[in-house]
């Protein structure tokens, strides 16, 4: 009677919540737009190399055509200027040296000297206003006791400035590049800015990188803001931080997050911004200077998958970047074309497979919550399955679960997020669980059939749970998810193994350890323990593993996972069946299949897949996984009418 009640309890929580997971689906169907950006620093070699060939207005309309929809660019240094022949460094000795004029007239203090080598240079003015903005802001802190000015020196037919206390020409930025603002605004083509973290005193309002990103959402339509490295800008100062984030949601910036590089920061920047909510997720692609041809096809099916996988939205084309060497230099004009040939083709093959409507600019997920009177209901449903999970194995630990449960219920209402996380797990964990201890006494191939529907559907109820759970566009967007896979996929085959060789691990404790046993358990350890470290996005792969796969996803468009169909599901299905003809060896199959079942609520714990296409894969899955689990009752029976009679015979003989 208590289980029929809490089974009432959990349906009526999935019927509620069915609008939510609708709505999420809806979300994410609707959100279909895809950018495609290059960055302006690696573009500029092609110009640059080509010239006479190729100029960058030319190129910028040739990559548009082909798909680009966007240019990232990055700030300039005076280091950049005096690449650029802009500036050139020099010391007060030399100087003095050409001009004996200007002894005791330079001023004495520390500071850099440039020589102005293009007299008529924009870039006089924004080195005067940048250096001038930095030394208010540090007389305004108290970090300067007396107010420095950036100076001008000229003697005959040289000029030259002075930056008092200059701090570092390699990497404080300077501005923006207005011819290359321009350049790329003329062609048609969306700007994004990335920043470095090498601002100073950015806590100041007054600063000049507000003014900077200010300008270019006004004057060039900028919608989007990504950092370069491995930092936010701001990430090694909580007041800065703070300051640049809550400015970067003044001007309606939506945030770039690149996928598989966790930027120091960007949690808490995103957080402080109350910007949670407003980013875009990006997915890097690289060609490599000589490995274009080899390269681009399995970058744009990484993207494709990204794409359509994760909710990505951005894609980044790094057309000279080696990882983790970093950015290389064409030597000669044609490597230049080779590798802006390939980058054409690859442009092309990307949004032909995506789809040339569907290319712009990519935008935040909408925003989407749960009622409270639904996520009231969805804990009720949550505690209740989670006291079914602990009924199954004891009575006390029903109680003990219903205790916990509703302990952890009440804190996630109070919004701690460590509570609500693991209750997640929890929930996911007593899925998978629960699947195999529901497993009864088989008699006849409809209750083998029915049984395998029932277990599937008591995993994806705890599956179902876990996204009424953790709702809402931040774990759409990975900026929160999931935690524990690695235990959830461990878990399930500890305890349900425990619970079906009870009786035989009785009986074992009670006699001499001999070899064989720890053979047989460091084998189970190895196996599970390969499976477990396989969890994971940076996963070891088997050889021919990856092509398996992509043949898959060419196929069936989503790829089941092969811990399901290949190994869990079968080995669970001749578990049932042993089961049925009463086989000693059903056990261990049935808690070998228990890794099909982690594995299919671990799939939908990745929040930020799309819900359709874990749906989608998880069906694959299930119905591909009974089939070869027929395959393999069809083998075992095959062995054990005809092979096992031979062997035993010749081994007793």
């Amino acid at each position: 009677m208590v289980k029929k009640g809490l089974w009432i309890v959990v349906i009526l929580a999935l019927l509620v919540s069915i609008p939510s997971l609708i709505e999420r689906v809806q979300v994410e169907q609707q959100n279909r737009s895809y950018e495609v950006v290059m960055p302006y620093e690696q573009f500029a070699q092609w110009p640059d190399m080509l010239e006479g060939s190729l100029d960058a207005g030319q190129a910028l309309a040739e990559l548009r055509e082909n798909g680009l929809t966007s240019i990232s660019i990055e700030p300039l240094t005076i280091s950049d200027l005096v690449e650029d022949g802009v500036f050139e460094r020099i010391q007060r000795s030399e100087i003095e040296h050409e001009h004996p004029e200007a002894r005791g007239e330079l001023p004495e203090n520390n500071g850099q000297f440039v020589k102005l080598l293009e007299k008529d240079s924009e870039y006089i003015d924004t080195v005067e206003e940048v250096y001038n903005n930095h030394y208010a802001i540090m007389t305004e802190e108290g970090i300067l006791p007396n107010r420095l000015h950036v100076s001008f020196h000229a003697y005959d037919d040289d000029a030259y400035l002075f930056l008092p206390y200059e701090v570092s020409l390699n990497a404080m930025p300077v501005g923006f590049d207005r011819d290359a603002l321009q350049l790329i605004d003329d062609a048609g083509l969306h700007i994004i800015p990335r920043l470095p973290n090498h601002f100073m005193n950015i806590h100041n309002e007054n600063h000049y990188v507000y003014d900077m990103l200010d300008m270019l959402v006004e004057e060039y339509g900028a919608e989007a803001l990504s950092f370069t490295g491995n930092d936010v800008v701001g990430a090694d100062n909580p007041e800065e931080l703070r300051t640049f984030a809550r400015k970067a949601k003044e001007l309606g910036l939506a945030i770039v997050t690149i996928d598989f590089n966790d930027q120091r920061g960007m949690s808490a920047f995103l957080r402080v911004g109350e910007l949670e909510e407003n980013v875009v997720r990006l997915f890097s692609m690289t060609l490599g200077k000589g490995r274009e041809a080899t390269t681009y096809v399995d970058e744009v099916e990484k993207a494709l998958r990204g794409y359509k996988e994760r909710n990505i939205r951005m894609l980044y084309v790094n057309p000279v970047m080696n990882f983790p060497t970093g950015m290389e230099t064409y030597h000669h004009p044609g490597e230049a074309l080779t590798g802006y040939t390939y980058t054409l083709e690859m442009l092309e093959l990307l949004t032909n497979q995506l789809g040339a409507d569907q290319a712009g600019t990519a935008q935040p997920f909408q925003s989407f919550s749960q009622p409270f009177i639904i996520t009231l209901l969805v804990l009720a449903g949550t505690v209740a399955f989670l006291s079914l999970t602990g009924l199954a194995l004891h009575r006390y630990l029903g109680v003990l679960a219903a205790v916990g449960a509703l302990g952890l219920s009440a804190l996630a209402l109070l919004h701690v997020d460590v509570a609500l996380k693991g209750l997640a797990l929890l929930t996911a964990i007593s899925g998978a669980v629960y699947a195999g201890l529901a497993v009864d006494r088989i008699k006849d191939w409809k209750q083998l059939v029915g049984q395998y529907a029932l277990s599937a559907a008591i995993a994806l109820t705890g599956a179902w749970l876990v996204i009424a759970l953790l709702y809402g566009p931040t774990f759409v967007m990975k900026v929160d998810e999931f935690r524990g896979v690695k235990v959830l996929a461990a878990v399930p085959v500890l305890v349900v193994g425990f619970v079906l060789f009870a009786s035989f691990l009785k009986k074992l404790m009670n006699e001499p350890v001999r070899y064989w046993h720890v053979v047989i358990m460091g084998l189970v350890v190895g196996v599970l323990g390969f499976y477990v470290w396989r969890t994971g996005n940076a996963a070891l792969t088997l050889p021919y593993e990856l092509e398996f796969r992509y043949w898959l996803e060419s196929v069936l468009y989503v790829r089941p996972r092969t811990s399901e169909f290949l190994v869990g599901f079968p080995l669970f299905v001749l578990g049932l069946y042993l089961r049925m003809k009463n086989e000693k060896a059903a056990p261990l199959f049935i808690t070998l299949g228990m890794l099909g079942f982690a594995s299919m609520v671990g799939t939908f714990t990745h929040l930020h897949t799309a819900l359709l296409v874990s749906l989608i894969r998880t069906g694959y899955g299930l119905v591909f996984g009974f089939l070869i689990g027929l395959v393999l009752i069809f083998i075992y029976r095959l062995i054990i009418r005809y092979v096992y009679p031979e062997v035993r015979k010749r081994w007793l003989g």
